[in-house]
């Protein structure tokens, strides 16, 4: 995959169904534009005659974020690209685009995308950059002197490496926020029985977390010490627990596939919660035993969720299978079957208690590294297989430093 396909966090070739509204928007966004750079010219950013533009403008790309989760348009010399999708251009809005394309050329700009929703205020400060007071060749997140938070410009064909790593750690922060608002997202659907966001829209984001955990290692691992501070508990859990996860298959030297595969498992794992009242969920002290049958049964609704309305393949078993597998204990107690856990939900099993026993909970507060590596060596050792449990302190280093 080449340097510019990655960019963009989820691939909107497989979302047929919006096609046409890229198209739509991509015709809104060049009218916009073209409207931007013609203001400019007279008025400051914060005139009045750019709120109806930039409206427009913010719609877009905001439709855009929620059927796809990001907005990457590209100006190439023959043609335009809204997330990877060529808009049709007639003849009223071809020579818009030419002069778009030129006015943004001229000072260096190819593109535009944001993975985030951009306030009204970052909008006028693109007036700011494009207008002919702005700077001469804006950077990749705007003027240096005040710098975009969720958009980003295209500066040129080829980025240059600082670029590069500048736009690896945007995409970085932005998956995992995926990940996040995914999770959170499919457990409120879940409990409501509503329409669920795209799983090629979760791959997406799982295929750019692996993508970023080999180019760079160190700080994706840092990303598992982000930690809920509301009530986002099971979004923060399952993202830290694909970061582990992922990184703990590289660390065994598994394949990308597999890799994928585990952070896909890792992502869903818990989503059987969305089964389980959150009066039991959030129960302090002992549970009694409807609590605790309710939560053995949630791995089920977990894998149930996998396999929700789509297409059953052999991956999706394998992920189904993964999420489940990950809440058994690899030595059953007396009255419990005996079950063949396969190596993913090994790794699962592992890296999501490690996470859980580091994070606060309305029960407890959360253990220190330390304390969870005796936790998790003594109480519950019998979850765990030995030859796995032994590298995890070796794969956590790196969060102590």
């Amino acid at each position: 995959m080449s340097s510019g396909e990655q960019r963009s966090v989820f691939d909107a070739n497989p979302a047929g169904a919006t096609r046409e509204l890229r198209q739509q928007i991509g015709h809104q966004v060049v009218i916009a534009l073209s409207a931007i750079l013609r203001n400019a010219r007279s008025y400051a950013e914060d005139n009045a005659v750019f709120t109806p533009v930039l409206e427009s403008l913010q719609q877009g790309i905001f439709a855009l974020l929620e059927s796809d989760g990001i907005f990457e348009l590209d100006l190439m010399e023959d043609a335009v690209y809204l997330n990877r999708q060529e808009i049709k251009l007639d003849a009223l809005t071809l020579p818009l685009v030419i002069n778009v394309r030129n006015d943004l050329q001229k000072k260096g700009v190819f593109g535009i995308s944001a993975a985030l929703a951009p306030p009204k205020s970052e909008l006028r400060a693109l007036v700011g950059v494009l207008s002919p007071r702005g700077p001469v060749r804006p950077e990749l997140r705007g003027d240096a002197a005040r710098p975009f938070t969720a958009l980003r410009l295209k500066t040129s064909a080829t980025p240059s490496a600082e670029d590069a790593a500048a736009d690896r750690r945007a995409r970085l922060v932005s998956a995992y926020s995926h990940a996040v608002f995914f999770v959170d997202h499919t457990i409120q659907q879940l409990r409501v029985a509503g329409e669920l966001i795209p799983l090629w829209a979760a791959s997406r984001v799982v295929q750019d977390l692996v993508d970023l955990q080999r180019s760079m290692p160190l700080r994706f691992l840092q990303l598992a010490r982000c930690k809920a501070v509301t009530d986002e508990y099971w979004g923060f859990h399952a993202a830290n627990v694909a970061v582990l996860a992922i990184t703990f298959g590289a660390r065994l030297g598994l394949s990308k596939a597999r890799r994928h595969d585990l952070g896909m498992a890792a992502l869903f794992h818990d989503v059987g919660m969305a089964a389980i009242p959150s009066a039991i969920l959030e129960r302090q002290g002992q549970l009694d035993e409807r609590a605790r049958h309710a939560l053995k049964a949630s791995p089920l609704f977990a894998a149930r969720a996998i396999l929700r309305d789509r297409e059953v393949h052999a991956a999706a078993l394998e992920r189904a299978l993964a999420a489940y597998e990950c809440h058994l204990d690899l030595v059953p107690g007396p009255d419990d079957p005996v079950t063949e856990i396969g190596l993913a939900g090994r790794i699962l099993s592992i890296c999501e208690s490690y996470d859980a026993l580091t994070t606060d909970r309305p029960f407890r507060s959360a253990r220190t590294h330390d304390e969870a590596l005796k936790v998790m060596t003594t109480e519950q050792v019998f979850r765990f297989d030995p030859e796995l449990i032994d590298l995890l302190p070796q794969i956590v280093e790196p969060l102590l430093r």
